[in-house]
């Protein structure tokens, strides 16, 4: 009866009846205790392990503990010997202990001795041909590996493919590169050896895997011709201009095969086409846009063969309403340069911006590297509908873009300039911006934005329309303000905008787990009613607070409670922002 009264609830809780005949099977692992490590955190140790503690819900039917494998084991230590080695610690010493304190559970103790780092005493470069060995200082100072420094695996393996990739940026397609090392003791003395092989051009282009888009235009889109020095890099922007077309679902660029190291190389592009007509629609809601809809249509290759992208798209929000329908042609004057064709009908709708638009515009876009991007624009409109109020912008903007990620960068920097001319010379709006990103203790990133501006001229007596002036304040801005609402106001207290703009923020980006972050920011901004007001350091405005980051498949959500430090009547002391991507 008593035995009765145990097995009843057990087989209620769903606790699997294990107690009996456990020995037959190989023991739980209960803890793993690692100690004497410094290089190595216990966390990228553990990570290292196949062999891990079962966790409190095994208790459940259904759910099967972690149990120790002898074999499995040893190879877990002898992975983090051999992470040891990588590190330069090659005299590293795992003892192990495996307690098996109670019948079916066993108790593990990693305790490493660690040693000290083989460095490198010295390094040396040989076999650098003669047009690249005058660049062996600056060379040198790029190594990972250098004297003083632990000699790792890593460090070896990034710097063979640098010697490799300047070589091969230099014309040496076949360039191979070794790094034997000779140790004595605790240094080692390592040897960069390069075989370059002979200096080549490119040679023919063939082109595979298309249908639609036709082998002109893809030849038109690389970055280099036939005759022209091999570089590496040229293969590396091809790919990513084709790829801006928009027309391809894959690219691949290659050295034709061939046992024969010889001059010139010829290339083969082998493309894979996305469908070229796609419908989107899109929902989306955040704290000052409330909801936002996106319906747009595209052809991929309009009127065939040239990769031309027709656009048809609108688009409506609480702040904004557009429509637009666009023409763009890639690779207009050679593979750096695109045209774009706009006509489109807009709505401002914030009360301090509030307008109406329609017009077009022309624009050209001209790529410099990977990473710059130019574009020259000029856009005529028609305001609130009035035939007397069309205007003519000019504008020229310059970006330079070097971050890792678009929607949640870890290093890198976004810098910009523009320059934007009304009219004849009535208004010149002059705007830059600059971010800046980079992780710090590990999982953490530190953000940094400024972006600042000025209205530097301006006609006789002709007013600055509002849509032209700057604000402030926002969940993009300076947080502790509402959008639009840093800003010099009337004798009514109504937001009228400045003629200048300083903008600062610093964020501490923290990811605790995969999926979910925390993090805490400073803002600082002003608004100044003349072209030099906002820079006065001494009335920048402040706020400060902290959020919460999910990572979505689409882009990071985020909530921001943020707080005015500093005094204005107009503006509540906290803000509540729930948005999608990062602020900046």
């Amino acid at each position: 009866m008593i035995l009765f009264r145990i097995f009843v609830p057990m087989v209620c809780l769903g606790i699997p009846l294990t107690l009996f005949g456990q020995e037959a099977e190989s023991p739980v692992v209960e803890a793993i205790t690692i100690e004497g490590n410094r290089v190595l955190s216990r966390g990228d140790l553990k990570l290292l392990m196949h062999t891990r503690v079962s966790r409190w819900y095994t208790i459940f039917s259904g759910v099967k503990p972690r149990r120790f494998d002898s074999a499995v084991f040893r190879s877990d230590v002898a992975r983090i010997v051999a992470r040891y080695g990588d590190l330069g610690y090659f005299d590293a010493v795992v003892d192990t202990v495996v307690n098996r304190y109670r019948p079916g559970f066993v108790r593990i103790r990693l305790r490493i001795e660690e040693g000290e780092p083989v460095l490198v005493f010295s390094i040396r470069l040989e076999g650098l041909p003669e047009d690249v060995a005058p660049d062996s200082l600056h060379l040198r100072e790029a190594l990972i590996t250098r004297p003083g420094r632990p000699l790792t695996r890593v460090g070896r393996e990034a710097d063979l493919n640098l010697i490799a990739d300047r070589l091969q940026d230099s014309g040496y397609a076949f360039a191979e590169v070794a790094a034997p090392v000779t140790r004595q003791a605790r240094r080692a003395d390592v040897t960069f050896r390069a075989r370059p092989g002979p200096k080549c051009r490119f040679g023919q282009v063939r082109v595979e895997g298309n249908q639609r888009v036709s082998k002109g235009l893809i030849r038109r889109g690389l970055s280099f011709r036939e005759g022209e020095t091999y570089r590496k890099r040229d293969l590396l922007n091809s790919r990513h201009q084709l790829y801006r077309s928009g027309a391809f679902r894959s690219v691949s660029l290659s050295l034709s095969d061939t046992v024969a190291q010889t001059s010139p190389v010829d290339v083969d592009v082998l493309v894979r086409e996305r469908p070229p007509r796609s419908l989107k629609l899109g929902v989306g809601y955040d704290t000052e846009e409330q909801v936002r809809g996106v319906l747009a249509w595209r052809h991929r290759n309009f009127l065939g063969g040239g990769a031309r992208q027709l656009t048809i798209e609108s688009e409506a929000s609480a702040l904004e309403a557009h429509g637009q329908i666009g023409l763009r042609q890639p690779y207009i004057f050679g593979s750096k340069t695109w045209l774009d064709v706009v006509g489109f009908v807009e709505q401002e709708r914030p009360e301090e911006v509030r307008v109406k638009r329609t017009g077009g515009s022309v624009s050209l876009e001209r790529m410099f590297r990977a990473t710059g991007r130019l574009v020259f624009q000029v856009r005529t409109e028609v305001v609130d509908f009035k035939v007397d109020s069309t205007r003519t912008n000019v504008l020229i903007d310059y970006m330079e873009d070097t971050r890792d990620d678009f929607f949640d960068p870890q290093r890198g920097l976004l810098a910009s300039l523009a320059m934007k001319m009304s009219g004849f010379g009535d208004l010149l709006k002059l705007t830059g911006e600059g971010r800046w990103y980079r992780k710090v203790f590990r999982k953490n990133v530190l953000a940094f934005r400024v972006s600042g501006g000025m209205i530097l001229s301006l006609g006789a007596g002709k007013p600055i329309p509002n849509f032209e002036r700057f604000f402030a304040g926002g969940a993009n801005s300076v947080r502790g303000w509402r959008l639009n609402q840093l800003s010099p106001r009337d004798a009514s207290g109504s937001p009228v905008g400045g003629r200048s703009l300083l903008e600062g923020s610093i964020e501490l980006r923290t990811w605790l787990l995969p999926v979910l972050g925390v993090a805490v920011f400073l803002d600082a901004g002003n608004v100044g009613s003349d072209r030099f007001g906002a820079f006065k350091l001494s009335a920048l405005k402040l706020a400060a607070g902290a959020g919460v980051r999910y990572l979505s498949p689409i882009s990071p959500l985020r909530i921001d409670v943020a707080y005015r430090l500093s005094e204005d009547r107009f503006v509540p002391h906290r803000r509540i922002y729930f948005s999608l991507g990062q602020a900046f």
